[in-house]
């Protein structure tokens, strides 16, 4: 079954029955909108991808750069801290059990803790969202414990209470990370816990002698990386959208214009098959660059003047043909009546009624 080409974009046409009755429909989709659903689909991945990637790359390179200030930071902070302050603190002071901590340790009230606090807690300040914290190591168990937290002047009071085991809150990563940060600056990277998820930087507490005496540590929330990549898709996905969007737009020009003449060509195909042979097909004319388009033109041009005259010789030739069976068929009937009996009998009788017909003549 024929189906007419029409302008409309996309139509349903029903194919011949299958041999069990039931017809077949099939979806017609022109080739406009599947160079463009092919050329979408391209550029989705290569946008998709371009965005993850800047968005990673973005994402990483923050990252990346408040670790390193972070790490500088806590260094800078450890130098800042009295270490003979801090080692009197943590041999003098004992721990204060505190019923209402799950743990049973509180925070104490010796100025020694209130002076070691309060220079984390300015330390804090520098930064507005991190949490500082100093820790030693008992040389008894060999187990790390907190000493002084700048949560100590935060309402309510929050981070390590005093002298509280580190294994006990915090996993065994972070306890390992802790213990080296007592011989150098380490960096425990992106991470989640209880209380949210943080970057944080371990460095050694020096004495005047160099030796370590204990850890600071620096929590710092990641709600900054957040931020980045917040601001790097409000920044980004509205030029990836629009570059999208012109893109598609491009390419549907282009598909219009490039499939215009082979719809045009299609109809004159339709024209040809009709026995319309002299059609005019300069309008494909490739001027001073021919392209494929204007070659099947010139293909199409030479293939129907060929059949024209292919056809227009086969006329001739059963005209020829006609003219010839006629002649024969009326030699055939003429031959059939002369070899009649019936016919030589009248042929004998006409002869001899000429003949009598002399002699009379002859007599008068």
């Amino acid at each position: 079954m024929s189906t007419e080409s029409i302008a409309v974009e996309s139509q349903v046409e029903v194919s011949p029955k299958s041999p069990g009755g039931e017809s077949k429909r099939s979806i017609r989709i022109t080739m406009r909108w599947k160079l463009l659903a092919a050329y979408a689909t391209a550029f989705t991945v290569v946008f998709v991808f371009i965005a993850l990637y800047v968005l990673q790359f973005s994402t990483q390179n923050a990252q990346t750069r408040l670790e390193n200030e972070l790490k500088t930071f806590a260094t800078g902070g450890a130098l800042g801290i009295n270490a003979e302050q801090f080692v009197e603190l943590i041999t003098t002071v004992p721990p204060v059990v505190d019923e209402s901590n799950p743990f049973g340790l509180g925070y104490p009230s010796s100025p020694l803790y209130a002076d070691q606090a309060r220079a984390l807690y300015n330390l804090n300040n520098i930064t507005g969202e991190a949490l500082s914290y100093a820790y030693f190591k008992d040389p008894k168990d060999g187990l790390l414990y907190a000493a002084a937290s700048s949560g100590f002047f935060l309402d309510p009071q929050i981070g390590y209470t005093y002298k509280v085991a580190i294994s006990n809150t915090s996993s065994v990563e972070t306890n390992q990370l802790m213990n080296e940060g007592l011989a150098q600056p380490t960096l425990q990277p992106a991470y989640t816990d209880a209380y949210g998820s943080w970057i944080s930087a371990y460095v050694p507490i020096l004495d005047k002698n160099g030796v370590a005496v204990g850890g600071l540590g620096v929590d710092y929330p990641i709600t900054y990386v957040d931020e980045v990549k917040r601001d790097v898709l409000s920044r980004l996905l509205p030029i990836l959208i629009a570059a999208y969007l012109i893109l598609l737009g491009v390419v549907l020009l282009l598909s219009t214009t490039l499939v215009r003449p082979l719809k045009r060509l299609t109809a004159a195909s339709a024209r040809i098959a009709d026995g319309e042979y002299d059609l005019d097909l300069s309008s494909f004319s490739g001027g001073r660059f021919p392209d494929e388009m204007y070659e099947l033109a010139e293909s199409f041009a030479t293939m129907a003047r060929k059949v024209g005259a292919r056809e227009k010789s086969l006329s001739q030739e059963v005209q020829r043909l006609k003219v010839e069976i006629d002649q024969t068929r009326r030699a055939e009937a003429v031959r059939e009546i002369t070899e009649n009996d019936s016919f030589a009998d009248l042929a004998r009788k006409a002869a001899e009624m000429r003949e009598r017909m002399r002699e009379d003549l002859g007599k008068e």
